[in-house]
């Protein structure tokens, strides 16, 4: 009997859920305006590493950097298996490519990136807001992701679409970015 208790607790243990994170799949747009989406599955090993970094981060500054590098990221191993490798920064360079991307397949994978993230409650100093347009000339819409920063209430833009690929978002005030920001 005293061994049966001694091995019971172990047992017990052993029919628990694992704690490492689940893989999780995010539809992933390309080729201008959404036209073509691919199922991108984010293993357990980057979203560990996604939480990680953001746990990390002491601040609202630290966390957009660590936002910056997690978008980086997922595209890279989203480039493993969508060709958006291609996609150049704006809409002029790629226009043939397959995997070219415009501000709305930018800003969609974004967005499914960072409800997963605030989904998972491990955003610490920002709020998503979701995507934001912006218009400053008729025929100019751009669009992007929003934060708000929950200590000084202050909001920010990430838009992934200016550079091109391998290059992180850029993370800039959402006020400049409404009035036509270009870097």
């Amino acid at each position: 009997m005293a061994s049966v208790l001694r091995w019971l607790p172990i047992a017990l243990l052993a029919t628990l859920p694992a704690v490492a994170a689940a893989a999780e799949v995010l539809p992933l747009c390309y080729h201008y305006g959404c036209d073509r989406t691919q199922r991108i599955e984010v293993d357990d090993s980057a979203l560990i590493w996604f939480r990680q970094r953001l746990d990390a981060a002491a601040d609202a500054d630290a966390e957009r950097a660590a936002l910056q590098d997690i978008v980086l990221s997922y595209y890279q191993r989203a480039a493993r298996e969508a060709p958006i490798a291609s996609d150049r920064g704006g809409n002029h360079e790629d226009a043939a490519n397959v995997g070219r991307m415009d501000c709305l397949d930018h800003s969609h994978n974004v967005l499914v990136l960072l409800q997963l993230l605030a989904g998972n409650g491990w955003l610490q100093h920002h709020r998503l807001l979701g995507q934001v347009h912006r218009a400053p000339l008729l025929f100019d819409h751009h669009a992007a992701v929003a934060v708000r920063d929950e200590t000084s209430g202050r909001d920010w833009a990430i838009d992934s679409w200016f550079r091109d690929f391998g290059a992180p978002p850029v993370v800039v005030p959402l006020a400049i970015w409404k009035e036509g920001f270009s870097p």
